[in-house]
């Protein structure tokens, strides 16, 4: 929140779900909550992304993001309660649709040199950060780029405004 304050931006990209889905109060298996729309295993968002190909954790009570389901939403009701933009991006989807489907799974040795070089021509001066990046800093530059991008304009956005939506470069037509 520090760095946030200090720095004032207009729009914040967060690289994970910030919304639980439509009819759940919790993640927690015990609780009786359920999808408000039956057979539904994540959020639309999510659906939406595996009918285009992209892979993704869902958000449901078997989840094994489940603490950074609730870090992100956390964060952004702190963000959204202090008057910040916030919106919900996803590095892997972002990736995808910028470098295309070649792009090498994200714990392979190649994943950080790819990325890095196919993101140095989009971000200027990161060249001279390159040895010092590591996956984690490669996905935040690739959220804040995707930010970027829906500040100009230049995405699109998967999901329902009620329970959530995933903003993405521009889609290919």
């Amino acid at each position: 929140m520090k760095l946030v304050d200090d720095l004032r931006p207009d729009l914040v990209a967060i690289g994970a779900p910030l919304n639980l889905p439509s009819g759940f109060c919790c993640l927690d298996q015990s609780c009786d909550c359920r999808f408000s729309v039956p057979d539904r295993k994540g959020r639309l968002l999510e659906l939406e992304l595996a009918k285009m190909g992209i892979s993704c954790f869902y958000t449901n009570k078997g989840s094994i993001i489940r603490e950074l389901i609730y870090r992100g939403i956390l964060i952004s009701q702190n963000l959204r309660g202090a008057g910040y933009n916030v919106i919900e991006v996803y590095p892997h989807a972002s990736k995808m649709l910028l470098f295309g489907d070649k792009v090498p799974p994200k714990n392979s040795a190649a994943s950080i040199s790819y990325t890095i070089g196919h993101l140095t021509p989009l971000v200027s001066g990161m060249e001279k950060h390159a040895d010092d990046l590591d996956r984690n800093s490669c996905d935040a530059i690739i959220n804040a780029y995707t930010g970027q991008l829906h500040a100009q304009s230049n995405t699109d956005v998967l999901g329902d405004p009620e329970e959530g939506t995933l903003v993405l470069p521009k889609l290919p037509n």
